[in-house]
């Protein structure tokens, strides 16, 4: 199909808007509140320890239990959302950590800020963030058509770039009033976010399996091999979800090697604040139009482009010599992740069943994320030794090989078969056998 074939045939058949769609509507407001609550922690953790006579170190400490603790439950959570009503574990992980930031608005306001406890307080919370987005993308199936699946990803990246964009100053506003108010704002956010969930009408799943009952089913351990078993035998996500962690390995360090390069040129906060916001401004717009792009331009040559658009605007950050071309350069690298994980996520979606979208969807996510620790200290490593801009390039150069790749890879060429038309995988995983889907 030709791309303006393609773009009259996306108009024509284009279905109703997202924001019509009242029970996504209830999620994706609540999620908004949470995620922006969620931001403002992440600024005022490391001001409440700094500015209370901790170290850089107590802080990272705390960031890092939260990242492990996320790492840690995603496939059980992926297991628990295939087994048990996904609306309890949706409503009850946000008021679990509703609680967890009431404690520490409390320990703040007392003045019981001691960090071993914040630590542990962190990485309780990132354990429960981690079952709850585990359940997220199978309660999506529900709620949102599968032609759609592309448009909600990329709204739902372009929410947390516009989040972290206001996260930030709000934080500073309400920690200048008083240390403890932005926790508690936070645990405010946590309960809207149950709200908005309770509020939905459809069911979230997973549906009765009588047959499960009969067979005999295994424990979580075994659902979560299950899970691991068809990513690892499966072409498309054993490709893309190894591709991605790549991504993800540089793409969570940019902003941290920018910074790093801004503050090498001698610039200060106010102007590394203002071009950080630009950067993820990049990222709102590209939420906007990923939906547009990936109808007229389709879903293989957006993924193609987008893995092109990484190593080129990485070499341009690299070569910048002024804080406007570094926040344009950067704000292309993260316009561009828009589309291109919008496109990896609806299809991860639509191929797998919605009775393993909750085991398959952790194992993928958390194998995505799993190298963004690695990133972060090869980035700290590389910019200490031989500078910010030398770091660049050599995050820029390791995504070459693997760009070229995707031009040959057999993997990709599901990619060609439009979402509409894809066919589900068998449930059962030792043969992963394609099947029409019901539509």
């Amino acid at each position: 199909m030709t791309a303006p074939e393609a773009a009259r045939t996306w108009t024509e058949r284009r279905p109703a808007s997202l924001w019509r769609n009242r029970d996504y509507m209830c999620w994706w407001t609540g999620t908004a509140l949470s995620l922006l609550g969620s931001n403002v922690s992440v600024v005022a953790f490391p001001l409440l320890v700094l500015f209370g006579g901790g170290s850089v170190l107590d802080a990272g400490l705390i960031a890092a239990a939260e990242r492990v603790g996320a790492l840690l439950s995603r496939l059980w959570g992926g297991a628990l959302a295939d087994r048990h009503p996904r609306r309890a574990i949706l409503i009850g992980g946000p008021l679990a950590q509703a609680v967890l930031m009431g404690v520490v608005a409390w320990l703040v306001y007392a003045g019981h800020v001691v960090v071993p406890v914040l630590t542990a307080i962190a990485l309780v919370a990132g354990l429960l963030a981690g079952i709850g987005s585990s359940a997220t993308l199978p309660a999506m199936r529900r709620l949102v058509p599968r032609e759609q699946f592309a448009s909600r990803a990329a709204q739902e990246q372009g929410l947390q770039q516009a989040t972290q964009l206001a996260g930030a100053p709000l934080a500073g506003l309400l920690f200048g009033i008083a240390r403890w108010l932005p926790f508690g704002f936070d645990a405010l956010s946590f309960v809207a976010a149950s709200i908005g969930i309770a509020l939905i009408g459809k069911p979230l799943g997973p549906d009765p399996d009588p047959a499960a009952g009969r067979r005999g089913r295994g424990g979580l351990v075994a659902d979560i091999r299950q899970g691991l078993r068809i990513v690892v035998r499966q072409p498309f996500l054993r490709y893309t979800t190894a591709w991605v962690a790549v991504t993800n390995l540089v793409g969570n360090s940019v902003i941290l090697l920018g910074m790093a390069l801004l503050e090498q040129q001698g610039h200060g906060p106010r102007t590394i604040s203002v071009t950080n916001a630009v950067i993820l401004a990049g990222g709102v717009v590209g939420a906007i139009v990923a939906g547009r792009i990936v109808a007229v331009i389709g879903s293989r040559r957006v993924f193609l482009l987008g893995n092109w658009a990484y190593v080129f605007s990485l070499g341009l950050v690299a070569l910048t010599r002024t804080p406007w071309q570094l926040a344009l350069a950067a704000a292309l690298f993260v316009f561009a992740s828009v589309p291109t994980a919008a496109v990896w996520e609806a299809y991860v979606a639509t191929l797998v069943p919605d009775e393993l979208s909750g085991r398959v969807g952790a194992t993928t996510s958390c194998a995505a994320q799993s190298l963004t620790w690695v990133g972060a200290l090869l980035a700290g490593v590389l910019a200490d030794q031989f500078g910010a801009r030398t770091a660049l390039a050599c995050f820029a150069a390791l995504l070459v090989p693997f760009t070229i790749a995707n031009h040959t890879a057999k993997a990709l060429q599901l990619m060609r078969t439009p979402l509409a038309r894809l066919a589900e995988l068998s449930s059962d995983p030792p043969q992963l056998r394609r099947r029409p889907v019901n539509r």
